[in-house]
């Protein structure tokens, strides 16, 4: 399959010993590079300077799993060429995931991982295809209703910033798509037509009820200050008859670190030991 230029892909085999199968490691919603650092962050962010998926993928690799990695168009190892970046809506990321995921080998078990708003992202892959699911710092609804739960649970007034948050949303999600495009800027880490296009997605449990025997493993950490860790609680309370295994870690953060340290090895452990129970 000749593949396209835009996609820049790193696949990482295991030293010495043949592949058990591989995992696609999908990024969250910022302009991380090849190694999981956002080019230019600054230390107000340190899970931004941090080669989290360079990390995630020497433990994985290591216990017997290849692993491929891959950056967004726009982004390189040192900037983000943001012009480029703006371009990069929800429908271009899921594009680029599919073209992905078929170069994943087919003869040995596909594995999907994602991070954050990744999770937004995955359930449209052919997951039929895929082997197994796993979701760190996942979201199980919609995007801003996370947003809304977080504003309200920092808030001293967390009722009134729910509903402030909720009306925001709102009018957000009601304008049209040349309304967004004519003022599409950076959002945060992301395209501001990319959060209207994921503000309009349905809850994203939904779109996962029919992969009922996809065996899918949700790690969140208690303290996460990104997405709240009641979305890690809501998969197996809206998917009862899913084959979900859910591992929240005390004091982990976002990535299941702890005091502004790498969580990799964490996650790679958890993963590596429920794949040999769960993939054969």
């Amino acid at each position: 399959m000749t593949q396209p230029m835009q996609d820049f892909v790193r696949i990482d085999h295991p030293p010495g010993q043949p592949s058990k199968g591989s995992i696609l490691l999908v990024h969250g919603t910022a302009p991380m590079n090849i190694d999981g650092v956002i080019p230019g962050c600054t230390p107000k962010y340190p899970l931004g300077l941090i080669p989290t998926y360079k990390e995630l993928s020497e433990v994985l690799t290591s216990g017997g799993c290849g692993t491929l990695r891959y950056t967004r168009p726009g982004v390189s190892q040192n900037s983000v060429d943001w012009d480029q970046y703006m371009k990069v809506d929800h429908d271009a990321i899921i594009k680029q995931l599919n073209r992905l995921f078929e170069l994943m080998p087919k003869d040995k078990p596909r594995v999907v991982f994602c991070w954050s708003g990744g999770s937004l992202h995955v359930p449209h892959l052919p997951l039929a295809q895929a082997q197994a699911l796993i979701i760190v710092g996942g979201l199980s609804t919609n995007r801003f209703h996370n947003a809304a739960m977080m504003a309200g649970a920092e808030s001293a007034h967390g009722a009134e910033r729910w509903q402030s948050t909720i009306a925001e949303v709102e009018s957000f999600a009601n304008m049209t798509y040349e309304e967004i495009a004519a003022i599409n800027r950076p959002n945060g880490d992301g395209p501001l037509i990319r959060f209207w296009q994921e503000s309009r997605l349905k809850d994203n449990w939904t779109y996962f009820q029919k992969y009922i025997d996809l065996p899918i493993l949700i790690l969140h950490g208690a303290e996460d200050a990104e997405v709240h860790a009641t979305q890690a609680r809501l998969w197996q309370q809206l998917l009862p008859y899913h084959k979900i295994t859910l591992v929240e870690k005390p004091g982990g953060d976002h990535f299941l670190g702890t005091n502004n340290q790498s969580g990799a090895a964490a996650v790679g452990a958890e993963i590596l030991k429920w794949l040999a129970e769960v993939v054969r």
